[in-house]
């Protein structure tokens, strides 16, 4: 038992002051990447993107992967939210990009920005895809709660061509088909709701402008 108690405090100590250096493994031999899968993009450049990440990360360790390298990447390109990272040994790494959803385009006098879901804006770049996304003329002030209100109401938003804000807090919608609906600044669901039920109308075609902001009124031109 004594015997036993001497290895036992003998491995403890060994434990203890041994220092574990995370370099050491970053010039290891084995398990260099070799290859990159550059996966699930949908508006960013995948011969882009993928280069980007084997310029950093080609030829390093695949057990210990710099997350400042992949910082780096990510800082560089606003419109990525969050990776995955599928190591498939010996040499390749798995890399599932989750992009953020991006739903207009905002105009700020000599500045544009793209507006995401969350309400987090990135600095505009080209790209033909989300060039179609609706414009934002005016302060953002309650966009979001606009935005959702016709996701709710299953609006088709890829028919808009813009959206104009009024200081008095209110909203224009410009549809691309040239017809304009005039929201209300208070109770503008109930106006929305309203215009998708006229939709339905035989007559519909015949306005081009919608006009709810009067009160318990539409005004139709």
């Amino acid at each position: 038992m004594r015997k036993f108690s001497i290895i036992l405090s003998s491995l403890l100590l060994m434990v203890t002051l041994t220092t574990f250096n995370p370099n050491y493994f970053s010039g290891f031999k084995f398990f260099k990447i070799k290859k990159i899968d550059v996966k699930n993009l949908k508006i960013l450049d995948k011969k882009k993107i993928k280069g980007l990440f084997l310029n950093e990360l080609s030829d390093t360790n695949l057990l210990i992967i710099d997350e400042k390298k992949i910082n780096k990447i990510l800082k560089d390109n606003e419109l990525i939210d969050f990776i995955e990272l599928r190591k498939i040994y010996p040499s390749k790494l798995e890399i599932v990009i989750h992009e953020k959803e991006v739903i207009a385009i905002i105009n700020k006098k000599q500045d544009v920005f793209y507006l995401t879901r969350k309400g987090e804006e990135i600095k505009f770049f080209k790209n033909l895809e989300l060039e179609k996304l609706p414009n934002i003329f005016g302060k953002q002030k309650n966009f979001l709660e606009v935005y959702s209100a016709l996701l709710q109401l299953e609006f088709p938003i890829s028919n808009i061509k813009s959206f104009y804000h009024f200081e008095i807090g209110r909203w224009d919608i410009i549809l691309k088909e040239n017809k304009v609906i005039k929201l209300p600044v208070k109770n503008f669901i109930e106006s929305l709701k309203n215009y998708m039920e006229l939709k339905k109308k035989i007559n519909f075609e015949n306005y081009s402008i919608f006009d709810y902001r009067i009160n318990n009124q539409l005004i139709l031109n």
